[in-house]
């Protein structure tokens, strides 16, 4: 399997570029004054991810605000079901868990991951959010949003709005669920084929170049993901490995595994963490890991050709590679 092969070495000139970075620290994140800082064995080298050059990536200590390793780390790209992130950021700062959301009939209709809520079905809160989060349930996401700002549109600005406020430049929201938008869909349908073949036509043709995503940097993602994990609700609920709901009135219910694969995976240590998918994204994952000793890595893919293989790899070469002292 892909995510087993053995890691590769960079060069001499690689080796240096990474010692470099690791003693970057990022101006704009608060470190927790730890009472050790992760260092780089000098005989380590750094792990070769997968060659593609559309793959951006983060490996972060979240008690010292130290980069371990980064690639295209600045670069703004399509981050998919990542946009949920910020969809609960705004839900939390504005809204209780135990509020009851009446579901509109746009989230019955959404595609792709869904919980299949049902239209004028009660839930609360805290449910869609860890529907959101778990499953990342469109349906779910799209609730909310609507319950916040009665439409997406308006929603979407929210985003933008509160990713500006908090600094995160490289941020770009179109809607709540992160899903790629694409122009004149409709017109663009030919007689007699499904919406899911004119979707699958318009990434092989030139029309890609149109279609729309959510977009922003790892370096922003880390941020945004660092301000939910101040919240014990989320700490909580991305560390679950499956959804369990059920309607206020409790007469619907609705399950769904966790997209995070890497749950209780004994030597990386993930409690956490956040997926998302598209062709235009390819996969992104945002993943919360522990040394053996305890302290807290966090690292961000985005244009993954192998979102779990890669974040597998890149945990296990920094438990092997860094001492913290």
């Amino acid at each position: 399997m892909l995510e087993f092969l053995l890691l590769a070495l960079f060069s001499q000139k690689d080796q240096n570029f990474l010692s470099h970075q690791t003693e970057r620290i990022l101006p704009e994140i608060e470190a927790l004054a730890p009472a050790s800082l992760p260092q780089k064995k000098p005989e380590q080298v750094a792990p070769r991810l997968l060659e593609n050059p559309a793959t951006a990536v983060l490996a972060f200590d979240s008690a010292s605000g130290k980069t371990l390793l980064e690639k295209h780390a600045n670069r703004p790209q399509p981050i998919a079901s990542l946009s949920k992130l910020m969809t609960a950021l705004i839900i939390l700062e504005n809204h209780d868990l135990d509020e009851i959301v009446t579901i509109p009939l746009e989230a019955t209709q959404i595609n792709s991951s869904t919980i299949d809520v049902y239209q004028y079905e009660q839930m609360t809160v805290q449910t869609l959010l860890e529907a959101s989060l778990i499953a990342s349930a469109n349906d779910a996401a799209l609730a909310l949003a609507m319950y916040h700002s009665r439409n997406e549109s308006e929603f979407a600005k929210a985003m933008n709005e509160r990713a500006k406020a908090l600094g995160l430049s490289s941020a770009k929201f179109f809607n709540a669920t992160g899903l790629d938008i694409f122009p004149n869909s409709d017109e663009e349908q030919k007689a007699g084929e499904s919406m899911a073949m004119s979707v699958q036509r318009l990434y092989k043709s030139e029309e890609l170049t149109k279609v729309q995503g959510n977009m922003m940097s790892t370096y922003d993602v880390l941020k945004l993901m660092r301000l939910l994990l101040k919240y014990d609700f989320v700490r909580e609920t991305i560390a679950q490995d499956h959804f369990y709901g059920t309607s206020a009135d409790e007469k619907f219910f609705h399950e769904k595994p966790s997209t995070n694969q890497l749950l209780n995976t004994e030597f990386l240590s993930i409690t956490g963490g956040k997926t998302g998918f598209t062709y235009l994204a390819g996969e992104c994952f945002v993943a919360v890991g522990h040394t053996p000793d305890g302290h807290e890595v966090i690292t961000v893919l985005l244009g993954s050709l192998d979102r779990f293989g890669e974040t597998k790899a890149l945990l296990s070469w920094i438990y092997d590679s860094f001492e913290w002292k």
